[in-house]
């Protein structure tokens, strides 16, 4: 088959639109307010497309597709997918699908539901101008193969509208069935007066076949329909997740049903749709005479669902239709034998599945963005659950492809809004080595090793005369989110200002990104490009205090937060003889720290042999720990480790699933090693009250690990023979 260089079409709107350059420096006003002048007005746009073709049976039959922001996908009146993952235009991706047996002989329709979102934020590459679909079909055996012309047409639906929510992520979806056409993707149905779509000048995207699988998006039935009345139901789906609400009713025409979603119920047992995370569900569905159906087109984060009609209003079924990113279940798990472990690793199992989206999102409702330092955490945990690193790579890909707007790299990738975290940079690092030890890939390190070499040439622009990093401006220093979880950090660090002086723990993270940087150079056989041990000597000089045998939190200060300690044992940082004080420190402080710190702070205490207090600290009862989660409700891991914590938390946050790498590399043992040829070593140190049980997917090896008797077990097995 041909490479895919397909023509792009539009419709007359976009047709002779120039795509406007939306990358900047987040804090680059000027270059903002010029892309906010040439931005057109279009939001919210809607598109339905249709092509019909002729089938004479043959026994293949392979689309290729894409979309710019996103379709959905119809063959024949079903839905089969959607797509592309979320992505930069000068690497922008496509699908496959295989339709044979999908077709019948004669006539037959291809219907995308394409959309326009609009707005610069998180979720997608938008209100850039490019909108338009691309695709070519091919028929028939590889030697006799044919492409069948494909001519678009199309019509814009005014059936939603709607203000936007969260962080505006997305459009609220009031929906007028009047406006509505049904079965528009079916092949009988008349598109009289629909238009012909039309080629895309101005069309500069490079296509690539996307990396990462479709999504999984597939109905769930609701743990309880409370029919209140004929006109009143509440749905729980029975845990949190990400998806849509489809609802049938009957009324009669201009009869309106509230539909609303929430994580939570009110006081009272209502849905609380006014969310906690600064989202609104609360939408307006208009019925047409008769039974008239709700039509969704993005997703939510949410467990519950009330639907609210008017007088008159008959409701007659609500489906739930979730979506995630693939995930089979088996592959990876935990019979600890005790509730409070497997509670947790299920919390963090069930935040994995539904907070995964097309990338690693930081969560499935305000933003719905992939950011780099929540990657860090819910990547290691999505490989081990998953066995699987494609979205890893992916991950690592794009936000090497950040740097073209920023060498030091963004915060967010992909996405129109610039936003630039100084601690997330110096961590990309952990990611890319992270796929090595999973994968023993040497040649994918050394392609992206260069971006892991210019995020730290980048920083060295701050460095002062003895090699520190001060005031570093042009990015947030972060140590820690939400403030009130810095343990009392004493450095000014409001949220653009950076202040005057040397702070502790971007200095941490600088030496350890300089650390990384060299394990990865000695992977790859290539000289150290960074004298870290010098700096590393010149940091303890600067912050460590002998007194106390702690770090400080700046260069002037005596205040010592877990923070200074954290980073400073995670990467090995700390003086030879300090190490079991500031270990014995942090055991104390325990979890006093936004929950993303806290796979650092537990992988730092089990660098040091403290494996019976990460256990304690794990399954901790105290108001920050994963059983405070737990007991508040959570099926799903929070933004913060209670709902009261953060004044916005989202109660999906992937950021906050440390204890699925934990069990496994710290308590179970298997760690992950720099030999290419096996990968893992074991080592496990499972306490005696634990009889533990651990089936994880390896490379092409099945590991288990058992406790029985107080004596540890470990076998594996070849993963083709199980």
């Amino acid at each position: 088959m041909k490479k895919f260089e397909p023509i792009w079409y539009t419709i007359p709107l976009f047709q002779e639109e120039e795509p406007i350059q939306v990358y900047h420096k987040e804090q680059d006003e000027q270059s903002e307010a010029k892309i906010l002048e040439k931005k057109n007005s279009v939001k919210n746009l809607h598109v339905l497309a249709r092509a019909d073709f002729s089938y004479g049976g043959e026994e293949r039959a392979l689309l290729r597709i894409t979309a710019d922001d996103q379709y959905q996908l119809y063959v024949n009146g079903t839905f089969l997918g959607q797509g592309p993952a979320p992505a930069y235009p000068e690497h922008y991706y496509y699908n496959e699908f295989d339709l044979t047996g999908l077709l019948h002989p004669g006539n037959n329709v291809i219907a995308v539901h394409l959309y326009y979102q609009g707005l610069l934020n998180r979720v997608w590459n938008s209100g850039d101008h490019r909108f338009g679909v691309a695709a070519d079909l091919h028929i028939g055996k590889d030697a006799e193969e044919q492409e069948a012309p494909l001519n678009w047409k199309y019509r814009i639906s005014d059936a939603w509208s709607g203000d936007t929510t969260g962080y505006e992520t997305q459009f609220l979806e009031n929906f007028d069935s009047r406006k509505w056409g049904k079965d528009w993707n079916s092949p009988k149905y008349p598109a009289d007066g629909w238009q012909q779509m039309v080629p895309a000048y101005q069309n500069d995207h490079r296509l690539f076949l996307q990396p990462t699988k479709a999504l999984s998006i597939y109905e769930k039935k609701p743990k309880q329909i409370q029919k209140i009345s004929k006109s009143h139901w509440q749905i729980d789906l029975g845990q949190e997740a990400a998806g849509k609400v489809f609802v049938t009713a009957k009324g009669a025409e201009g009869r309106q049903v509230q539909i609303l979603c929430g994580e939570e119920l009110t006081e009272t047992g209502s849905v609380r749709y006014e969310m906690r995370c600064n989202c609104t569900y609360r939408e307006v569905w208009t019925l047409k005479e008769g039974v008239s159906s709700y039509e969704p087109y993005d997703y939510k984060g949410f467990r519950y669902v009330e639907l609210i009609g008017e007088e008159g209003v008959e409701i007659l079924d609500c489906r739930i239709r979730v979506q995630h990113y693939p995930l089979d279940e088996s592959v990876c798990t935990l019979d600890a034998g005790q509730e409070k472990v497997e509670q947790i690793f299920s919390l963090c199992k069930n935040t994995i599945k539904y907070g995964v989206q097309e990338g690693y999102l930081d969560c499935p409702t305000r933003e719905k963005g992939q950011y780099l330092g929540d990657a860090v955490v819910a990547a290691r945990a999505q490989v081990w659950l998953s066995g699987s690193t494609e979205l890893l790579r992916k991950c690592i890909a794009q936000f090497a492809e950040s740097t073209k707007i920023c060498p030091g790299m963004m915060a967010v990738a992909p996405g129109s809004l610039m936003q630039e975290i100084a601690d997330f940079s110096l961590l990309w690092g952990e990611l890319l080595l992270e796929d090595y030890l999973f994968t023993g890939d040497r040649a994918f390190l050394a392609q992206y090793y260069p971006a892991a070499k210019k995020i730290l040439l980048y920083f060295a622009k701050y460095e002062r005369a003895d090699g520190l990093l001060e005031q570093v401006a042009e990015k947030w220093n972060l140590v820690d989110w939400p403030e009130n979880l810095r343990d009392g950090y004493d450095f000014e660090l409001s949220r653009p200002i950076v202040a005057a002086g040397c702070h502790n723990v971007i200095n941490a993270l600088y030496i350890g990104a300089m650390k990384t940087l060299g394990r990865m150079e000695r992977i790859l056989e290539i000289p150290e490009t960074f004298d870290w041990r010098e700096r590393q000597k010149i940091y303890q000089n600067v912050f460590y205090r002998p007194d106390v045998g702690l770090f400080a939190d700046s260069e002037t200060s005596s205040h010592c937060a877990l923070h200074s300690n954290v980073y400073a044992l995670y990467f090995d940082l700390v003086p030879e003889g300090a190490k079991t004080q500031v270990a014995g420190y942090l055991e104390k402080k325990g979890l006093s720290c936004g929950v993303m710190l806290s796979y650092f702070l537990l992988k730092a205490l089990a660098g040091t042999g403290a494996y019976d207090a990460v256990y304690r600290l794990l399954v901790n009862e105290s108001e920050h720990g994963w059983m405070n989660m737990l007991r508040e409700g959570a099926t799903t891991c929070f933004e913060a480790w209670g709902k009261e914590q953060k004044w916005n938390t989202s109660l999906c946050h992937p950021w906050a699933c440390a204890p699925v790498s934990i069990l496994i590399e710290e308590i179970a043992g298997i760690h992950l090693t720099e030999q290419a040829e096996k990968g893992y070593r074991w080592e496990p140190h499972i306490p005696e009250a634990l009889p533990f049980s651990l089936r994880v997917l390896f490379r092409d090896s099945i590991l288990y690990v058992e406790q029985k008797n107080h004596t540890v077990c470990f076998r594996e097995e070849r993963k083709q023979t199980v």
